[in-house]
């Protein structure tokens, strides 16, 4: 069965502590787990992630994370096209 492509917002708008956050957090992490790593408040990871979410248009954090997963695989695969 195929699987339809949900459309994606592009995330050249999130800034690099969104991405880091909603990346730990796609990876298991836990809000004072990456609040720890990114030196910052547990209400600052929150407010990160929700921001992105909203920026992604995504339903759920867990969404957020998936999309902002594929985006980086469909990235890394246009780079390596011969120009």
């Amino acid at each position: 069965m195929a699987h339809a492509r949900l459309p994606v917002t592009d995330p050249s708008g999130l800034s690099q502590l969104e991405v880091r956050c909603l990346r730990l957090y796609g990876a298991g992490w836990s809000r004072d787990e990456i609040s720890t790593a990114a030196r910052v408040s547990r209400r600052t990871v929150g407010r990160a992630l929700t921001v992105a979410k909203e920026k992604l248009g995504a339903r759920t954090l867990a969404h957020a994370a998936l999309l902002l997963s594929s985006l980086a695989s469909d990235f890394e695969r246009i780079a390596q096209f011969p120009t």
